[in-house]
């Protein structure tokens, strides 16, 4: 397919200019302060709603800063932004980039979000990762090797319900979400962001393992986030906001496979193809909107390979009538889809963003279907991000996100997969164990309200979040038991976190405390203590100290 990647690219984008096509990978600190710069006018762009982030399209001008010389000092992280990385890697062919030593423990039972290719069981877990750049005028590979080491202690778990499952199996439902990998510690080596990408003008074609995250979320993100590890996938992507006379367009088209766990049901093909495009679009005549949509399906590779069609499955209608056949009446077929619309608008003179994302598990079967009940099997994230202090030594943001992807009512009179279910893709939408989506999971729900300090040596967090677990699960649960309506699965976090900067490290820590109340819905009440330290190594990357 790379020959249609190269068409596209000449034929729709301006004349090539070799760009720094350097990402910041999903996750990294920079990334979510970069987008508080946005939200308080400082920078233009990108709209961060297509992740990773290209720093070439990064245009830090300061439009709304509090006076100064040098537009990069007059925030914070300035010093940081000018150091490191939007001034890595313009000289020279190679580069040694970051190192990271990650250390996680938690006291009573599996708990972490958005984490990537380190499951955080009970016990401690640690991550060591490098990274090394090659470049050579617009074409660039990274590697960044990541080895994790998880105590993966024991704990009490749910009896599993599904037949034929093993016993560290998802309980309630035949999907590859295990409550824990395997009975003794073990060891994982991932390749982490690596990737080989060609820059073509404002397009980037890539093959690589990083992380992608589509949508304005901050804590979850519905149909792609970074919470699953990366997944093997070639890409054609905007590596900057491009100009199409009307507003910018930003997108990204993937194709790739999906790996399972070793504890889901052994009978079920390992093979999955995925594809998927996310398309994000700002308007000129309305300042801070974008406005956007994705679209993914995976399935499993049938015997003989992929027909040419499966590579263009984004582009197919998005009624289940249209895919009515003598041989499929109900127009159900061997795919898996999920797709989302979503929106972000910053009010920058407020320093001020809303957003949202409103996401479905399954097509309507048509119009009329869609118009009595476009709440079947949706699931939707709704935020606000403020900040409430801007000065060139201190920024202060508040943030509160709420998700819900619990079933609605229309399962009582139609069948309904719960939340990332298939009954084909028997794994549902995992990767190697773990949601490619939002990480409350399977008929999760969240509220989530933080606030953050970010100072010249770094910052500080604090946040109180509510979790209900697995709601779909616990409705049927109820019903063939019996319960009572007060045994849902609920856990409150309080947690604070905080970065030191120091020279060329990067020095971090937090805590986390849960109460869970009726695990599994006929457990006891548990608290648990989440530990998290981090020390990152970059040559040139330390911010400035002075206060």
């Amino acid at each position: 397919m790379c020959w249609v990647w190269v068409i596209i690219a000449l034929v729709l984008l301006p004349a090539p200019e070799w760009a720094a096509g350097q990402m910041m990978p999903v996750g990294d600190p920079l990334e979510g302060y970069l987008r508080v710069l946005r939200t308080s006018g400082i920078g233009l762009s990108p709209s961060f709603t297509v992740r990773p982030v290209s720093l070439s399209g990064l245009d830090l001008a300061d439009s709304g800063s509090p006076p100064s010389s040098d537009h990069r000092w007059s925030h914070p992280w300035g010093a940081r932004i000018a150091r490191a990385p939007v001034g890595r890697f313009q000289d020279g062919w190679w580069s040694v980039g970051d190192s990271r030593l990650r250390v996680f423990a938690n006291t009573k039972f599996p708990r972490g979000r958005n984490d990537g290719v380190v499951w955080q069981g009970r016990g401690v877990t640690t991550a060591l990762e490098t990274s090394a750049t090659l470049r050579w005028q617009g074409l660039s590979a990274v590697l960044n090797p990541i080895l994790v080491h998880t105590r993966n202690v024991a704990f009490d778990l749910a009896p599993v319900t599904v037949p034929e499952q093993p016993e560290f199996a998802y309980p309630w439902r035949r999907m590859d979400y295990p409550q824990r990998f395997g009975a003794e510690a073990y060891w994982t080596l991932d390749a982490g962001e690596s990737r080989i990408a060609l820059d073509l003008g404002r397009a980037t074609v890539s093959f690589g393992n990083e992380r992608l995250w589509w949508g304005p979320g901050i804590r979850n993100a519905i149909v792609m986030s970074g919470n699953a590890p990366g997944f093997r996938h070639a890409s054609l992507m905007t590596n900057r906001p491009l100009d199409i006379g009307i507003g910018q367009l930003e997108a990204q088209w993937v194709w790739g496979g999906l790996g399972s766990s070793e504890y889901h049901d052994p009978s079920a093909p390992n093979d999955r193809y995925l594809t998927g495009i996310v398309v994000a679009y700002s308007p000129d005549w309305l300042d801070g909107l974008t406005v956007g949509g994705t679209r993914v399906f995976q399935r499993y590779v049938p015997d003989g390979g992929l027909p040419l069609g499966e590579y263009f499955l984004v582009f197919q209608g998005l009624m289940k009538s249209g895919q009515i056949s003598s041989t499929r009446p109900d127009g159900t077929d061997e795919r898996d889809q999920l797709l989302s619309v979503f929106g972000r608008w910053v009010f920058a003179e407020s320093g001020a963003e809303a957003y949202f994302e409103w996401a479905r598990n399954d097509h309507s079967v048509d119009i009329t279907d869609f118009l009595q009940e476009p709440e079947h099997s949706q699931g939707y994230t709704l935020g606000l991000q403020k900040v409430t202090s801007r000065s060139e030594r201190r920024m202060v943001v508040l943030n509160a996100e709420l998700t819900h992807l619990e079933a609605s009512p229309t399962f009582q009179l139609r069948p309904r997969a719960t939340y990332y279910e298939h009954s084909v893709v028997t794994q549902g939408y995992t990767h190697k164990g773990q949601i490619l989506g939002a990480w409350v999971g399977p008929g999760g729900n969240s509220q989530y309200l933080g606030v953050e300090t970010f100072e010249r040596w770094g910052s500080a967090s604090f946040f109180i979040q509510r979790q209900v677990h697995d709601n779909d699960a616990f409705w049927e649960w109820a019903e063939a038991t019996g319960s009572s309506f007060d045994n849902h699965d609920v856990s409150l976090d309080i947690g604070v976190s905080g970065i030191v900067f120091r020279g060329d490290f990067e020095i971090g820590g937090g805590v986390t405390f849960t109460r869970e109340l009726n695990r599994y819905f006929f457990g006891p009440k548990l608290n648990n203590v989440n530990l998290s330290l981090s020390a990152r190594w970059g040559p040139g990357s330390g911010g400035d100290n002075r206060r």
